[in-house]
């Protein structure tokens, strides 16, 4: 009969630590308000963004390979082709 008794409070005692476990261990992955609502802003954020930018084509580019020039100067550079000091 006491062998019974040890056997019970034992498995009492492993039942009580493992629910006691659980909840503690419940209790520190639970997210604060602020993590919930950064979380939901992310997601949110996520969602709206997609699809709502247009497709970039290459192929539309108005101005094409007749790029301006892009410094002016050199046309009208009366020093250009001046030998220059090597040191």
């Amino acid at each position: 009969m006491m062998k019974n008794k040890v056997w019970l409070i034992v498995i009492l005692t492993i039942i009580v630590l493992a629910v006691a476990g659980y909840l503690v261990w419940n209790l520190l992955l639970q997210k604060t308000p602020e993590e919930k609502a950064a979380e939901s802003l992310d997601k949110t954020l996520g969602s709206a963004a997609a699809g709502v930018l247009p497709e970039i084509n290459p192929l539309s580019n108005p101005v094409g390979n007749n790029l301006p020039e892009t410094n002016p100067i050199d046309k009208t550079n009366p020093f250009k082709n001046i030998y220059t000091n090597p040191f």
